[in-house]
């Protein structure tokens, strides 16, 4: 909060030669590079990366972690397709760009409101767990209101050096405690979370994941967030020059491969910290997002990187509401005025992502609350960039008929799959009563038991006679209709389509 304070004070102090509303949404164009790279890093690596991966990758292996050295690709795609043609337009919204490519206004309005819906619905995901989201949203809204893009950019450089610190803290301690790096690695192999999770070929859509799903899934899906999204250009453009810009995304791979590596390790360390004695099973927690607290004993690397990304979503939501819905109508309001009226508008962001995030604990954690919506928003709205960037014969009826197709398969494919939850049942198999120091006594009364957890920890390896001919919950429920089980990793992909 004192960063936001501070830029406040030096941004009236400082005589610029540019407006107060753009000093709040870009900084004047003269950003600086590390601070910028490490904004970036931090924005889309939220607790979303921090609780919900480690969680899945307890339940169903570390296959899920191929998707970022998809993520280190989207980035050279970005820095060769994307950034150069909105660096050179120069865009504070970069949803002008379909008003201009299409020649339509309501094109660009429609595309401004499902990036508003779905950056609302992204902050309120990553402030999920009801213990943080209420400290978490009024402390991020306060100094993005305060200072803008500045304080969002020092704070998030502040915040990702307690980050990596703190998870490279909790992996060392949580290494040693489970027993060392080779009894993790054993645990994890021999529970199928390791080669097994990964030999997975089947090129079908209809299934969990696979190799190839995780893959091409993963590039997709982080081009949508690293490339054709409003709080990720808004800093590239926010560079002074484009090749400052290329310099933040080379800078930013690297960064972002050693925190995705950080991320699955947890995950990892959490199966041989666990073993035999799952916490959702004894009912010392409630849910599986609850793991990565658990083991670390406090919340300090979840809350730091949550403050990252809603303070990134309320200053690129405020930039678009300005230059998409009211710019034209109050131009002519003085300077001073327009920046009170864009930090009013920052701090209803924060207050609606924050009462919306204890909304989502009915989607199944934060993992799938993510995966089943952010994929199914964004794909729509990126494919129009896609038709328009590669496209030259591509015109606004085209574009309206796709943006219209697009949106109604992922609003099937997500609702699917949120109200038959065909996946709730694929869990790998935990063992029960392991000799593990770190284990409590395992308590078969609890009311907080997870019938798929202890039906996983009663039937592991050796399991009854009438269990071996269950389904493969792989491949999801069968009952369940095929919208359903389409893999949430490939709505990006889908949506672009």
């Amino acid at each position: 909060m004192l960063v936001g304070v501070y830029h406040a004070i030096a941004a009236k102090l400082r005589t610029v030669s540019h407006s107060q509303t753009a000093e709040f949404l870009t900084g004047g164009r003269k950003l600086p590079i590390i601070p910028v790279c490490l904004s970036l890093l931090t924005t889309f690596i939220s607790g979303i990366a921090l609780l919900g991966l480690p969680a899945e990758i307890y339940q169903r292996g570390i296959g899920m972690g191929i998707g970022f050295f998809g993520g280190g690709i989207s980035f050279l795609i970005s820095g060769a397709f994307f950034v150069p043609v909105f660096y050179k337009l120069q865009f504070i919204s970069v949803y002008e760009y379909l008003e201009i490519r299409y020649d339509s206004v309501i094109l660009r309005r429609i595309g401004s409101a499902l990036f508003l819906v779905s950056t609302l619905f992204y902050m309120a995901v990553v402030m999920y767990a009801p213990s943080v989201a209420l400290a978490v949203g009024a402390v991020s809204t306060i100094y993005t209101a305060i200072g803008g893009i500045k304080a969002v950019i020092w704070t998030d450089t502040l915040q990702a050096g307690f980050m990596y610190v703190g998870l490279g803290t909790l992996i060392i301690k949580g290494t040693i405690d489970a027993g060392g790096f080779w009894k993790v690695i054993e645990v994890a192999e021999k529970t199928g979370r390791l080669t097994e999770s990964i030999n997975k070929w089947d090129p079908s859509i209809f299934q969990y994941n696979s190799f190839w799903i995780t893959t091409f899934g993963g590039i997709l899906h982080w081009t949508c967030f690293y490339g054709l999204n409003q709080m990720a250009l808004q800093r590239y453009c926010s560079m002074p020059s484009l090749r400052h810009a290329r310099i933040v995304m080379g800078l930013t791979v690297p960064a972002f491969w050693i925190i995705g590596i950080m991320c699955c390790s947890i995950g990892i360390i959490m199966i041989g910290y666990f073993h035999g004695c799952d916490p959702v099973g004894t009912g010392e927690i409630e849910n599986m997002d609850q793991m990565s607290i658990l083991m670390a004993g406090r919340i300090l690397g979840i809350l730091i990187s949550t403050l990252s990304t809603t303070s990134s979503g309320s200053n690129s939501m405020t930039a678009v509401i300005w230059e998409d819905f009211l710019k034209q109508k109050y131009n002519g309001m003085d300077e001073s005025k327009k920046a009170r009226l864009m930090k009013v508008i920052t701090c209803i962001i924060g207050i609606a992502s924050t009462l919306l995030a204890f909304a989502c604990d009915y989607m199944g954690g934060i993992f799938n609350a993510a995966t089943t919506t952010l994929g199914a928003a964004a794909g729509p709205l990126v494919g129009l960039f896609f038709l328009g960037i590669f496209s030259e014969r591509a015109n606004k009826n085209g574009a309206f008929a796709g943006l219209a197709i697009s949106s109604f398969l992922m609003i099937i494919l997500s609702v699917s799959n949120n109200i038959e939850k065909p996946y709730s049942r694929y869990v790998l198999p935990l063992v029960q009563n392991a000799s593990n120091p770190t284990c409590r006594v395992f308590n078969s009364s609890s009311s907080r038991h997870s019938e798929v957890h202890i039906s996983s920890l009663k039937h592991h390896l050796d399991p009854h006679p009438h269990l071996l001919h269950r389904p493969d919950w792989h491949y999801g429920d069968p009952s369940t209709t095929l919208f359903a089980r389409t893999s949430p990793f490939v709505y990006a992909a889908i949506g672009k389509g």
